[in-house]
């Protein structure tokens, strides 16, 4: 039996895709399937993605060893997060910028009242 592969969590606080690309909505709607999350409803993602936070609000929390809560990050609408696998084999591993990469099981991605989250195949971003 094959254990899933661990995830690997990147923000891109500031990405803003929207603001300055009114085309790009109407270029990733094709490809993006909408995620509804009611206030303070968990994102649990379970495979590799890209995520767009559309309206809302994303609060993004840390749990730490001792206990502690830490928010990361507040993404509103433009927000970019990336779910992607964590390859130890890859070059680099182990070499992860402390601000914007995070492991998976230790977060807690929680919608700040209504939200809508464009998921999107891994990659869909990339030309962005």
């Amino acid at each position: 039996m094959t254990q899933p592969p661990d995830l690997l969590l990147t923000l891109h606080r500031s990405a803003q895709v929207f603001a300055h690309r009114a085309d790009l909505a109407e270029r990733l709607a094709p490809l993006c399937s909408p995620v509804e999350l009611a206030p303070d409803e968990l994102l649990h993602p379970a495979e590799a993605a890209e995520y767009v936070v559309r309206r809302g609000k994303m609060r993004v929390s840390q749990l730490l060893p001792d206990g502690r809560e830490i928010t990361r990050a507040v993404l509103q609408a433009g927000g970019v997060l990336t779910v992607l696998e964590d390859d130890p084999t890859a070059a680099g591993h182990g070499e992860k910028p402390a601000d914007d990469v995070y492991s998976l099981p230790d977060l807690i991605l929680m919608a700040l009242g209504e939200t809508e989250l464009w998921q999107l195949p891994p990659g869909s971003l990339a030309s962005v």
